[in-house]
């Protein structure tokens, strides 16, 4: 039996691809920080805050601000801030805010950093400022941040 090069040398590039491909190997099923046991709950809490008045950016604002955030997974009871305490929080931030001149997208940065710095049994936070139309800027704007903890300073 006589085998040409012509007819192995399809066989030989395919063994060299299959054999020089980089493999991709699933993860485990191992629970991470960003995911719940089996059969626990994933937590969240959601509050709004309505018809805020805010001066910024030279004019006065409506603001209608929702917040929501996920707890760490088996949280301690302990370990639950009253929504209460996070809504003071905001609006003594707004109230005081020192930078007049600071887009929105800004403000909303601030208030999710200032809420998981504050509050460890908070995994997750997101907030939505939705601004009313003034007379300077007659569109409705919104800005929308979402911060997780980092996997460091989880506890």
């Amino acid at each position: 039996m006589h085998i040409s090069l012509k007819s192995i040398i399809p066989v030989l590039v395919f063994l060299l691809l299959v054999v020089t491909t980089p493999s991709v190997n699933s993860q485990s099923l191992k629970t991470t920080e960003r995911t719940q046991t089996a059969g626990a709950p994933v937590e969240e809490f959601s509050f709004l805050i309505k018809d805020f008045r805010m001066d910024h950016q030279g004019q006065a604002n409506n603001l209608n601000i929702s917040v929501s955030y996920r707890y760490l997974a088996n949280i301690a009871k302990p370990d639950y801030p009253d929504f209460r305490w996070l809504a003071k929080d905001i609006e003594t931030l707004l109230t005081s805010y020192p930078n007049e001149d600071d887009y929105w997208e800004i403000v909303n940065k601030q208030i999710t950093a200032l809420l998981l710095k504050k509050y460890p049994g908070i995994a997750a936070v997101t907030c939505e400022i939705r601004v009313d139309p003034t007379s300077v800027v007659p569109y409705t704007r919104s800005s929308r941040v979402t911060r997780e903890r980092s996997r460091t300073t989880r506890k």
